[in-house]
């Protein structure tokens, strides 16, 4: 006789549990029955079924600062940040009141310190006759655990301690400890955080952000969704979000193919998405305190990554795994600044925060997983996140656009936008005559008015006319007077920017210096070009950066006005003196070593090796000059230095001449 029962959790193809509970006797069935039964389970029933799973941890972050905020939102809710207990409202004569909860872990614990004042007392024939009147700080020690049927973060205390004004233990009456184990102790031990929200979110979000060849089998993982045990850490309570996942096949690495024109178009509007996003991260951080420290990590983030895209550009090496790593590595720089700000004060976002920290974390995660996942950073996914992190109903535009943005410079330092006044024409070129022609065009000015009044730039403002660009076209008939020219607008670009954001004496000089020499190895001083009859302005050989002091629209995208950079000579050159003093000031001489400072020509060239290929330059540059080995763009740069600081400025008209 054989005797068996077999019980099993499966999921079903669709992903749905069901159960299969045999039991099988010799009177019931044989193993004629039995083996082929079995067969065809196993030939049927996916692996995942039967328990050939692994168990991923997804990391679910409180930060104590974020708890500390919403216990104000739920219970520290009244007027000065406190919370009131008792029955005075009521017509009793009890009162007691908390406030500045402060949280810290302490071993296993959570420790929560607060300031409390008690009045108690009885009512006797309709007058309360007070009996304790006693004012001090309370710590208690909770024990922290997960309601898993609510999916609530409890709160249980296991002891507490009291403490006078001056923050040293003392002892209090019978009464006042009573009125603390029947009232207060209960009142922290009924706060609770709720945890099903992001779980909720992460399983709305993280399906838009892998492949749709992928996405029911992530969508059957996250049906396995469970929380673990929460335990005190330093910084934080932290728990994870277990999920059972299958094996995913291993694939092999696939060379990337250069994409068509086409593809490269399709792939740019995505990465714009992106970057949007990217931005919309930043700038939630409006109206926090950051230090100037946190605003130079916060630009060399965004840098960073739209120089990632443009060197992939360049290359032919666009694929879509780069948005993937540049969201995993964004993330993990970003995470720390916007944990620190977002969640500091009472907010009715704080759980919306918090489920798009835990959806960016778990994206990190699964990241780990390998390519076999689909991770695919789509538009939907993005607008998802972003929805988390705002304050607002409507739907987050994620809008990739070249205007300039107040609120991006002056988070990042930047201050106020440049004056924009002068030429600025939503054009790629322009006719330019001749000097055959030239006085028939002066004799027409009126019809070029019309013609370019409608995309002037300034409101109520007149265009610039042709004669007023033709002045920064050089020829040899004008060369030297052009030279002098230019070197009055970096001059006064400089100025302009010291005044703005002064340096300190010893390096006004050298900045000027640096000004020229830039836009001597950038442009030959040149914001025009002119060819077969045509004016326009000064690309650079890949088509994305402009002018004098060659800013390149991506990059500095929000930062600067397009249709300016393009056609306003004067504003091309301040943008360029903004950005090296930026680098100069709020980078570079923070970075160097104060017991051994860069003399002022490394100084230069490692400035502008960040100018020319972003702050990550800074320490490779000073690495390439340990061991002799520049890039060609180091020494260009390091003649054009040279001659500027000899004042040999007679030889740009060979560069710009192009003898």
């Amino acid at each position: 006789m054989y005797r068996e029962d077999i019980i099993n959790n499966m999921k079903n193809l669709n992903g749905e549990k069901f159960h299969v509970i045999i039991r099988l006797k010799d009177s019931l069935m044989n193993r004629k029955v039995l083996y082929p039964f079995l067969l065809m389970v196993f030939l049927f029933v996916p692996a995942f079924s039967w328990g050939a799973t692994e168990t991923v941890r997804l990391p679910l972050t409180l930060d104590y600062t974020l708890i500390r905020s919403l216990f104000h939102v739920q219970a520290f809710n009244k007027p000065g940040g406190r919370a009131i207990l008792g029955d005075a409202k009521g017509g009793g004569c009890n009162n007691i009141e908390l406030w500045a909860p402060d949280l810290s872990p302490e071993q296993s614990l959570l420790k929560i310190g607060t300031n409390i004042k008690i009045k108690a007392g009885l009512k006797v024939f309709g007058t309360c006759v007070q009996f304790a009147d006693w004012e001090g700080t309370l710590k208690i020690l909770q024990r922290v655990w997960v309601d898993k049927n609510t999916q609530q973060l409890r709160f249980k205390t296991v002891s507490s301690q009291v403490f006078n004004k001056d923050g040293k233990p003392t002892t209090v009456g019978e009464k006042v400890w009573d009125v603390i184990r029947t009232t207060v102790i209960p009142f922290f031990d009924d706060l609770s955080i709720n945890l099903a929200f992001p779980v909720n979110e992460l399983k709305t979000v993280l399906p838009l952000l892998v492949s749709s060849e992928t996405r029911p089998r992530l969508e059957n993982w996250l049906n396995t969704l469970r929380l673990s045990d929460a335990h005190v850490d330093n910084d934080a309570v932290r728990l994870d979000l277990l999920m059972e996942t299958e094996p995913l096949p291993k694939q092999k690495e696939v060379a990337i193919n250069a994409l068509s024109p086409h593809e490269v178009e399709l792939f740019s509007r995505s990465w714009e998405t992106w970057d949007s996003f990217l931005v919309y991260q930043i700038e939630s951080l409006i109206g926090q305190p950051l230090t100037e420290t946190e605003q130079a990590d916060l630009l060399e983030i965004l840098l960073d990554t739209r120089q990632g895209f443009i060197r992939s550009l360049s290359e032919n090496t666009l694929g879509n795994n780069l948005i993937r790593e540049q969201f995993v590595g964004t993330w993990k720089r970003l995470a720390t600044t916007l944990r620190s700000h977002l969640v500091t004060y009472p907010s009715t976002s704080l759980l919306k925060y918090l489920s798009f920290f835990t959806a960016s974390d778990a994206l990190v995660a699964l990241d780990k997983l390998g390519p076999a996942l689909g991770i695919d950073i789509s538009r939907d996914g993005l607008v998802r996140l972003a929805q988390l992190l705002s304050e607002k109903q409507a739907e987050p535009l994620l809008d990739y656009t070249y205007g300039v943005d107040p609120e991006l410079r002056d988070l990042l330092g930047f201050g106020p936008p440049l004056d924009n006044a002068g030429p600025a024409f939503d054009l790629q070129e322009i006719d330019f005559p001749d000097d055959q022609t030239q006085q028939s065009a002066q004799n027409n000015y009126s019809s070029w008015r019309n013609f370019f009044l409608p995309l002037a730039f300034a409101a109520e403002e007149l265009p610039a006319p042709p004669g007023d660009v033709k002045q920064w076209i050089p020829s040899e008939k004008n060369i030297q007077q052009y030279v002098n020219r230019v070197k009055q607008v970096l001059e006064q670009a400089a100025h302009d920017t010291l005044v703005q954001k002064p340096l300190e004496e010893k390096y006004q000089d050298f900045y000027r210096l640096l000004v020229l020499s830039t836009a001597w190895q950038e442009s030959c001083w040149r914001q025009f070009v002119t060819t077969k009859g045509k004016l326009r302005y000064l690309l650079s050989y890949n088509q994305s950066s402009i002018g004098l002091m060659q800013i390149h629209e991506r990059v500095w995208r929000g930062f600067y006005q397009l249709e300016s950079l393009r056609w306003n000579i004067r504003y091309n050159a301040r943008a360029g003196s903004e950005i090296l003093n930026y680098y100069l000031c709020k980078y570079a001489l923070k970075k160097m070593d104060p017991t051994n400072p860069l003399d002022l020509d490394t100084l230069g060239r490692v400035v502008y090796a960040m100018y020319n290929g972003g702050l990550g330059e800074f320490r490779k540059f000073l690495t390439r000059k340990e061991t002799n080995s520049f890039y060609e763009s180091d020494k260009l740069f390091w003649e054009k230095y040279t001659m500027a600081k000899e004042g040999q400025f007679d030889k740009i008209s060979v560069c710009i001449l192009g003898k």
